[in-house]
């Protein structure tokens, strides 16, 4: 995703919650390339979001009501910025090797509003639009489920088309780039179990389907 902007957003959670921002920007040379492209050399993004709808499944107006929220003390100006520059890397589905993009999200997603009734109304139809590509799969990780080994944290796997895996974890407060095989294995294998917790496509579409059908029914009153 040729996108100069990239390159100079700080190294926040935030950003990094969108799975293809400055990934990993102070690791190394190797990585710090993927923040600036990310999209292009990757043949499989693979993210996990335990309370967020992961960024490249945003809508500009998700992106701002969570920007104003986590953001408080950010200018308009600045906040604009950074989901202008959101929006921008969702043009690596645009690209012409477009990857294989594999997310899992936790309940809570679909459960907590971000911004009005309205904003997630929409969110969720664009989610279910965006499944409609074959390139792309989402999965919901239900409540009956309990507990996982990625509760209360999210992650980003790229893997490019050389083969190599980076990563990012992050929690509340802080994230992590990681080039470690070891620690990429270990992170792959939490991905994978929190995978097989997750309800099969169907039954995951279901799902959203009647959270959108809540807010449908719902109003900003």
């Amino acid at each position: 995703m040729p996108d100069e902007a990239v390159g100079h957003v700080e190294l926040r959670p935030l950003d990094l919650v969108g799975d293809t921002g400055n990934v990993a920007g102070a690791v190394s040379h190797q990585v710090a390339g993927l923040s600036a492209g990310a999209g292009p050399k990757a043949a499989r993004i693979q993210v996990f979001g335990s309370s967020l709808i992961p960024g490249l499944l945003q809508t500009e107006d998700y992106a701002h009501a969570l920007s104003r929220e986590s953001l408080p003390g950010e200018s308009e100006e600045r906040i604009n910025e950074r989901v202008a520059t959101r929006m921008r890397r969702k043009r690596v589905f645009e690209k012409e090797q477009v990857p294989y993009y594999w997310a899992i999200m936790d309940e809570a997603v679909l459960r907590r509003p971000i911004g009005s009734i309205a904003i997630m109304r929409a969110q969720l139809r664009y989610v279910l639009q965006a499944i409609e590509s074959p390139r792309i799969s989402v999965q919901v990780l239900p409540f009956a489920q309990g507990a996982h080994p990625m509760l209360g944290g999210s992650l980003s796997l790229h893997t490019l088309r050389n083969g190599a895996t980076l990563a990012y974890v992050e929690s509340f407060a802080s994230g992590e780039p990681v080039d470690s095989p070891e620690r990429i294995l270990e992170l792959t294998q939490r991905f994978d179990v929190a995978r097989s917790k997750s309800l099969p496509k169907q039954e995951s579409l279901d799902l959203i389907g009647s959270y959108l059908r809540e807010y449908e029914n719902d109003d900003d009153s």
